[in-house]
């Protein structure tokens, strides 16, 4: 317990100024609404046949399987939707949680290999607030890496003594692993096969082959409703879930930019552009110590972590005007691995075994019998990855005008202009409204053309004949919507299409709020 709050003091430390107003602030950016909207969902739904559904995107189902679930974070908040009602709270205390039980397992893990709380407290100020984890902690989803830790935990556990506890460690914690992010799914699986190759003696015991089968059988079992779900997703939406493989390219790990940091202390040496994905100097030494010295364990967390190196440099490396195809390449050709497109996270899940490697290293040292020493490089381990405060916003509370009138009609689905706009999220976190906005890492295909025939057709100019437009024919034929908030109130810029609505014999004014906004019902 001490350890966690150790952890959730350095949370609330690394995510300032966010504790300031945890009700009114939230991450900046529009990837945090992303979240805030899922984690909300999913968190609500855990026990619920729409846990794979969603309020946004409507009338098409799966919602929130355009995005990844955070679903191990989903789980560490659930309890606490019973105090906290609001989407923002919720999420911000998803936040602190996640980098809190992120250090806390990766802690466990490290004092399990060691048997020294310093070298587990080392191990989880390293891999969970690490360059890379606070460079993206506006990415909730990639914040989710206790699992990860706990996995590893119980499939070690259970290679040395197989029983039912590391089975269900091992497979509990890789199904809420692979349903936070896809990455992570896969590291998880390489992670497995890895250890799996260097204890294959271990394996071949007919004790440990049973209990790392239940392991497996039970992390498919429970992921395989989301597999299920998504397949279904990739069927109906085809190529609009597949990512250019250039993009992978250009997203994969280059040593030359994304060697970076983003803490205060080795930035200025070695810049802040890039992934920020340099470990540290005290992770590496450490780490070396721990190989040189042939620990237990480090040799297989060093191969495991030279592996996902080697698929975090992408489908290609171009040597000496020649290219050389990488293992990506086999991984991006199965779906649904098509849709990946930054292999440089499976470097952030090298440096997670780095850190890993690094607590068994400090444990290795003489020094670090001394009374007063694990204090000492826990200090500097939280000074090495200290790094600039989080941007914040500030979010109003409650609903826009238009969305309380709306409450009072009768029930429909609504479409608020323009189709894409992020802050529909938190507003639908909020009112629970079937609503055709959205945004994620994916679209609906008939949710992205919707949204770029309202741009070109009503947002950058004014249609004479709403009617006619195109926008107001797909609208009426493929989306089953009874109501258009057009935002007059918010964006005075669009007081031209509010007229052109008024002139229309297909879009009735029903309400207006009191701000201005203006709200039409399709008459069918």
């Amino acid at each position: 317990m001490r350890s966690f709050l150790f952890f959730l003091a350095l949370a609330a430390v690394f995510t300032r100024p966010l504790l300031r107003n945890p009700f009114g602030n939230m991450s900046a950016g529009p990837d945090p609404l992303i979240d805030l909207w899922t984690v909300n969902w999913v968190s609500g739904h855990l026990f619920s046949r729409e846990l794979f559904g969603g309020n946004i995107f409507h009338p098409f189902p799966g919602a929130v399987l355009y995005s990844d679930l955070s679903l191990g974070t989903a789980v560490l908040v659930a309890p606490l939707r019973l105090v906290l009602r609001d989407p923002v709270p919720l999420y911000n205390a998803a936040v602190l949680l996640s980098l809190a039980f992120g250090g806390w397992a990766w802690a466990l893990l490290g004092r399990a290999l060691t048997g020294r709380p310093d070298a587990g407290l080392l191990t989880g100020v390293l891999a969970a607030f690490g360059s890379h984890q606070m460079y993206h902690v506006y990415h909730l989803n990639l914040l989710s890496t206790g699992f990860i830790a706990l996995f590893v935990l119980g499939l070690l556990r259970l290679l040395d003594r197989p029983g039912p506890g590391p089975v269900l460690l091992a497979g509990v914690s890789f199904a809420l692993s692979a349903q936070s992010s896809g990455y992570y799914a896969v590291a998880c699986a390489v992670i497995g096969l890895v250890v799996a190759t260097v204890r294959g003696q271990t394996l071949r015991e007919r004790r440990t082959f049973a209990a790392a089968s239940f392991a497996a059988l039970l992390a498919l079992t429970l992921t395989a409703p989301y597999l299920l779900s998504f397949r279904a997703l990739r069927a109906r939406e085809g190529q609009a879930l597949e990512r250019d493989p250039t993009l992978s390219e250009r997203m994969a790990l280059q040593p030359t930019r994304d060697l970076s940091s983003h803490g205060y202390l080795y930035r200025t040496a070695l810049g802040g552009a890039g992934e920020r994905l340099f470990p540290g100097l005290l992770t590496l030494g450490l780490a070396l110590v721990a190989a040189v010295r042939r620990r237990r364990h480090a040799g297989t967390l060093l191969l495991t972590a030279f592996v996902l190196l080697l698929l975090s440099l992408g489908p290609r490396l171009r040597l000496f005007g020649g290219e050389v195809t990488l293992p990506y390449s086999a991984l991006f050709g199965l779906p649904p691995l098509d849709s990946m497109r930054h292999p440089y996270t499976f470097a952030a899940v090298a440096t997670f075994l780095l850190a890993v490697a690094a607590g068994i290293g400090w444990s290795a040292l003489a020094l670090a019998q001394r009374k007063w020493a694990g204090a000492i490089v826990v200090t500097l381990a939280a000074l090495e990855t200290l790094a600039p405060p989080l941007a914040v916003r500030e979010v109003p509370g409650g609903l826009p005008p238009a969305y309380v009138r709306l409450l009072s009609l009768p029930p429909g689905a609504a479409l608020d202009l323009p189709v894409l706009e992020p802050d529909t999220l938190l507003w639908a976190a909020r009112h629970g409204r079937p609503v055709v906005n959205g945004t994620g890492a994916f679209t609906p295909l008939y949710t992205a053309t919707l949204d770029r025939q309202v741009r070109n057709h009503w947002l950058r100019r004014n249609p004479e004949d709403i009617d006619a437009s195109r926008p107001a024919e797909f609208l009426r034929r493929a989306f089953d919507t009874r109501y258009v908030i057009v935002p007059t109130g918010r964006r005075r810029d669009l007081w031209d299409l509010s007229a052109a609505f008024d002139r229309s014999r297909a879009f009735r004014l029903v309400a207006e709020a009191e701000d201005g906004d203006r709200i039409y019902e399709i008459v069918r």
